[in-house]
């Protein structure tokens, strides 16, 4: 997928501004969906069920993208074998963008589950210690396994694709072992430990929302502290303190009024009429986050054009060494390695300098797993330094 921006641009003969308005859309698409993969996860079908979605997504997406390519279908849809725009049809086309689609949404869904999900499985793996039980010890020895089962198979593979130069061979490769990652996933189900979900920050947010709409109408007490505010027990047993009361964006402090025209308790059985402070003043901290989020567009831009023009002008330069043609999926390789390497980097910097200045961290551990890790700075509630 590195360089679908190749495959558009040598087989297709698209030129550089369609081919990269293609890869941007999808790559695009792929990196705002796992907002929605979280709500849906958190709320409705939780992790397992969104990982399970999102590779039968990617399997069939591959799959189409395999039978997308000139030679595949060429007998049944009456064009030519060669890798020339004239010998893609219609039916090509079509299995080409609906592949896209359904691989977006498998990228998407694996961001937005596939972390908290392994997260959740090491929880149950106990430490190697020298009384630890058979059963223990196997469990470790599994993981080891997989882990240097990941690490072989993505270099070996990543290594041989590059001296394939058929095109539906290679997405052909790919789609085979997606396919057989899933079933290997699959085969562990009954092992897996899940959580039921336990709701999603969004929830809050249009609960907010809601209620301020419907008391409109309605005018604010001058003493915040008759605005309601009552903590269930759940909280009180992770010992989140409540949100102290601000005075801007005081339009969504109209979720909070107590009606007088009914009692408290009938209120309180109706979520989206009534919401708390603490949850009324999480919604204004995501409202002021927005502007914040705006600026990662240029984030965006530089990648895309790193993605797609930076790529076609690795595509048309000479990329021998010696004797040795340097293969063109290599520079995405080392792309992602430089990528990789310097977040890992500022992570150990900023680590360092959190320590040194004491400064509290974001997130609070006593969250549920399953909240998504964008809103975590919104939903964090007494953490202190240390925690």
């Amino acid at each position: 997928m590195s360089v679908m921006m190749t495959y558009l641009t040598n087989v297709w003969k698209l030129d550089l501004t369609h081919a990269a308005a293609i890869v941007n859309v999808s790559s695009g698409a792929a990196n705002i969906l796992p907002i929605a993969m979280s709500v849906l996860a958190d709320t409705f079908l939780g992790h397992y069920c969104i990982i399970l979605l999102a590779n039968f997504a990617y399997s069939i997406g591959l799959s189409l993208l395999a039978m997308s390519t000139p030679p595949v279908l060429s007998r049944y849809t009456g064009t030519c074998r060669a890798y020339k725009p004239d010998c893609i049809g219609d039916t090509q086309k079509a299995l080409f963008y609906t592949a896209l689609a359904l691989i977006a949404v498998g990228r998407s869904g694996n961001l937005a589950s596939a972390k908290s999900f392994t997260e959740r499985q090491l929880k149950e793996i106990e430490p190697l210690v020298p009384d630890a039980s058979y059963e223990d010890i196997s469990k470790m020895m599994w993981k080891l396994f997989g882990w240097l089962a990941l690490l072989f198979i993505s270099i070996f593979g990543g290594i041989a694709l590059l001296y394939i130069k058929p095109w539906s061979v290679r997405f052909g490769i790919s789609a085979i072992c997606t396919v057989a990652a899933v079933l290997v996933f699959i085969s562990g189900s009954s092992s897996y430990a899940h959580d039921p979900p336990q709701g999603s920050p969004l929830t809050t947010v249009s609960r907010v929302f809601v209620a301020s709409a419907s008391k409109i109408f309605c005018s604010l007490p001058r003493d915040a502290n008759q605005l309601y505010e009552k903590h269930p027990p759940s909280d009180q047993a992770l010992h989140l303190v409540p949100l102290p009361h601000t005075q801007s964006l005081r339009c969504l402090d109209k979720a909070a009024i107590i009606v007088p025209t009914q009692s408290v308790e009938q209120q309180e059985e109706n979520r989206w009429k009534l919401c708390r402070v603490t949850e009324v003043e999480e919604t204004k901290i995501f409202i002021r986050m927005i502007p914040m989020w705006m600026t990662f567009t240029m984030c965006g831009v530089v990648s895309s054009i790193g993605e797609t023009y930076f790529l076609e002008q690795a595509n048309h330069m000479n990329r021998k060494v010696g004797k040795w043609k340097v293969p063109l999926p290599i520079l995405p390789i080392f792309y992602n390695i430089a990528k990789s390497a310097l977040a890992a980097l500022y992570g150990i910097v900023a680590g360092k300098l959190k320590k040194k200045k004491e400064i509290k961290k974001i997130c609070s551990p006593h969250w549920n797993d399953n909240s998504n890790a964008i809103f975590c700075g919104m939903l964090c509630r007494g953490c202190k330094s240390g925690d």
